[in-house]
């Protein structure tokens, strides 16, 4: 997680990468990137900054559909991580150290900027946002995706974090109007909000398979409940 600020968290990579491995992560993982490249068209060649890109998981992504990408970071045992899984896959991905209040980059430096997880653990998640404005192009796009406060996983998270010591005690979940009013009080337009995964977060692959038939339907009829929360902007021209 990047930098500036943050709340104190040390990331173990290998860790990091087991949920993924798990029933219930891969099924996330694949229905927030479902979601998250719906609200965008990632052009081939095109310079995109990952904020908070931990051990690559959406850069390689990235990089996959064609873009010129750059994942920042504020762990350097991550970002290590992260270069290695592009390396075996054979995907250049620029991985670099950085603080996200204080991003090094010269202004309007990008067409497209994704942060997922990331405003979550900033104690002053406006002026990350406020720092993304400042080095995407006019006209440039944001994808921001962050822990939805009005989801049931919030609710069963803090419960578990009463008897167990997880990142998500120390993690600020956020609701759609309070991250859409963060993005547009940093100088974007709002283009869209959704949400995804309305299931109960129960690693079970019988329950996790009758449970994702339910998405649509409950995207349309719960529209703004699902624990990942994701919101798509513009910098003004």
């Amino acid at each position: 997680m990047v930098e500036g600020k943050v709340l104190h968290l040390i990331w173990d990579p290998k860790e990091y990468d087991v949920w993924y491995e798990i029933p219930l992560g891969n099924l996330s993982d694949r229905l927030e990137k479902e979601l998250v490249f719906s609200l965008i068209d990632v052009k081939l060649g095109e310079a995109v900054l990952d904020a908070g890109c931990g051990t690559g998981n959406y850069s390689i992504e990235l990089a996959r559909r064609g873009a010129d990408v750059i994942g920042i970071d504020s762990s350097e045992e991550m970002l290590a991580w992260a270069r290695q899984k592009a390396q075996g896959v054979r995907l250049k991905v620029n991985f670099q150290v950085a603080d996200a209040m204080t991003l090094p980059f010269v202004d309007s430096s990008f067409d497209l900027i994704i942060s997922n997880g990331l405003l979550c653990f900033l104690k002053e998640p406006e002026k990350a946002l406020i720092e993304m404005h400042r080095v995407l192009k006019p006209g440039g796009r944001l994808v921001v995706g962050v822990l939805n406060r009005w989801s049931p996983w919030a609710f069963f998270r803090r419960i578990k974090g009463l008897y167990k010591d997880t990142i998500y005690n120390q993690a600020y979940f956020i609701s759609p109007p309070e991250l859409e009013g963060l993005i547009i009080g940093a100088g974007f337009d709002v283009k869209e909000t959704s949400t995804c995964l309305f299931f109960f977060p129960i690693n079970n692959r019988v329950y996790l398979k009758i449970a994702e038939q339910f998405e649509r339907l409950n995207r349309r009829l719960i529209p703004k409940t699902g624990a990942f929360l994701a919101v798509s902007a513009v910098k003004k021209e």
